[in-house]
């Protein structure tokens, strides 16, 4: 169950982004960042998803998973990069990573792995009867009357 719960946060944030940033079209896929410290079921995830979207501007959309690995800054050494994994053995469907530093096992920071995180929405054309996305000339017009920039518009 708590997949559902993750899903039904993933779909509110974007549906309240959707609402302020309509795209115009039909949402194929979304994009989304999973640290692998994220413990889940990616089949439980993706299939509460399908269900609570129905109805709603997502409809039909699937969820594309990109695996983020464990990324740790050391407080000792200065060491940053990856965690080294712990592989429990068989009967184990994933490595364990390992939250000390390789180096000195000293205490780490954890900088990338425990995220869940929408980062870009994949579409397909405009919808029918619906408004047609905004060409490049328009979109620019837009972002420097609200004050954006590219860089804070979702992917």
């Amino acid at each position: 169950m708590h997949e559902y719960s993750l899903a039904y946060g993933l779909l509110e944030a974007l549906l309240e982004h959707l609402g302020s940033h309509p795209v115009g079209a039909h949402v194929r896929a979304v994009h989304v960042r999973k640290g692998e410290l994220v413990i889940l079921s990616e089949e439980a995830l993706k299939e509460a998803w399908r269900i609570l979207s129905e109805g709603t501007l997502l409809a039909g959309s699937e969820l594309e998973l990109e695996p983020v690995s464990t990324r740790i800054s050391c407080q000792s050494c200065g060491y940053v990069g990856p965690a080294e994994n712990l592989d429990p053995g068989e009967g184990w469907h994933v490595q364990i990573p390992l939250l000390s530093c390789p180096r000195c096992g000293g205490r780490v920071d954890v900088l990338e792995g425990k995220e869940l995180a929408a980062v870009s929405l994949s579409v397909d054309g405009p919808l029918e009867g619906g408004p047609s996305p905004p060409s490049a000339g328009e979109q620019k017009e837009v972002r420097e009357r609200e004050g954006d920039t590219p860089e804070g518009q979702c992917r």
